[in-house]
């Protein structure tokens, strides 16, 4: 690229974890023009736009996607949760058509997108699959909205002038605000409501799940992925897995947790948090105050039926890293290390409590 040369780049779903942190990244490239796109139209920092669209609405996109005429790069990470895994199917694919078709229809010189999946592209979410899981595993039966998501880029891509990636990204940590399925955030709100009650830090799932190997990614590291497959000519048509360094288990990662959240370390207690933190809601009210938190609704925080699920993986889930590392992309952040930078970036932006300075 031209050193004067500014490139413009979709990010859609980008007030969520993932599109967040590639805006940010994007942003301190430089050099680029960066279009944030979601349903609400929120700004993100380091954007130069925020365009609300409603990507299941085909004709809302075209007209809403007329200042993006010059978009060379999108990065896909929007997603739609459904009751069901069948159900995800239609409206996940529907966004991505309507947003790939909507930049065509405005003559936007597209080169690359980058589509952001997950570690249910291998069945992890079904019970125990591969692990570590490469990216040439068989798919599984059943509906599977990445798989239809791909099969729609592998379609286009032979007559389009872009090219895209899929990344496979395992457990996800980040900072967003108003995500409630947001690992880091749900961890430090049950480890500082343990600590404002003055109990121990159990570990609300089984003995099996606390000695499971598992593999987190931080948002970050997603996202300085995604714009390296931008960038990498062998990226072109690859899916990728993506993480941090290397697996870890909840066993090792809890008595770090203790130790950062100043609480006594507990055992292993399989909780219905879903049925239980509801008791904590005035408790959290009352936090909000007494620690001058932006957010006192704990529901709003926190899906606790999403930390259930983590929680209760008794099976290993490990993804292959050999693939990306060979392709040329090889950072490797330590895993402790993102979910500290999180735990404080949630302490700075008043999410969880600062007890130091209560």
């Amino acid at each position: 690229m031209n050193a004067n040369e500014t490139r413009t780049a979709v990010v859609a779903g980008a007030t969520g974890i993932i599109g967040r942190a590639i805006v940010a990244q994007l942003a301190e490239l430089g050099g680029w023009r960066i279009i944030a796109v979601s349903k609400s139209g929120r700004k993100v920092p380091g954007a130069d736009e925020a365009i609300g669209v409603d990507l299941l609405d085909k004709l809302h996109v075209q007209r809403m996607f007329s200042s993006v005429s010059t978009a060379s790069q999108l990065f896909f990470a929007a997603y739609l949760p459904q009751p069901s895994w069948i159900a995800e199917v239609h409206p996940n694919l529907a966004m991505l058509v309507n947003t790939v078709e909507g930049l065509e229809s405005v003559g936007a010189p597209l080169q690359h997108i980058t589509l952001i999946t997950g570690a249910k592209y291998y069945g992890v979410h079904l019970g125990i699959s591969a692990a570590p899981a490469l990216e040439t595993e068989p798919r599984h039966l059943g509906a599977n909205f990445y798989y239809e998501q791909e099969d729609y880029l592998r379609s286009r891509s032979e007559s389009s002038t872009w090219q895209w990636t899929n990344l496979v990204a395992s457990h996800l940590t980040g900072f967003a605000a108003g995500n409630a399925m947001n690992l880091a955030l749900a961890i430090a709100v049950y480890a500082s409501i343990v600590r404002e009650v003055g109990l121990r830090l159990d570990f609300p799932g089984s003995p099996a799940a606390f000695s499971a190997m598992t593999q987190i990614v931080d948002a970050e590291q997603v996202a300085a992925a995604a714009v390296w497959s931008a960038e990498t000519p062998q990226a072109a048509g690859e899916v990728f897995n993506i993480s941090n360094g290397d697996p870890t288990r909840w066993s090792y990662l809890w008595t770090v947790f203790a130790t950062y959240f100043d609480v006594p370390l507990g055992g292993t207690r399989p909780i219905p948090l879903a049925d239980f933190m509801a008791e904590y809601e005035p408790l959290w009210r009352s936090m909000a105050k007494k620690y001058h938190l932006i957010n006192s609704e704990l529901s709003e925080l926190v899906n606790w039926r999403f930390l259930e699920f983590m929680f209760a993986i008794d099976y290993d889930i490990v993804l292959a890293l050999g693939k990306i590392r060979r392709a040329g992309f090889v950072k490797h952040p330590d895993t402790i290390d993102a979910f500290k930078l999180r735990f404080e970036q949630y302490r700075q932006e008043r999410l969880i409590p600062n007890f130091d300075k209560a």
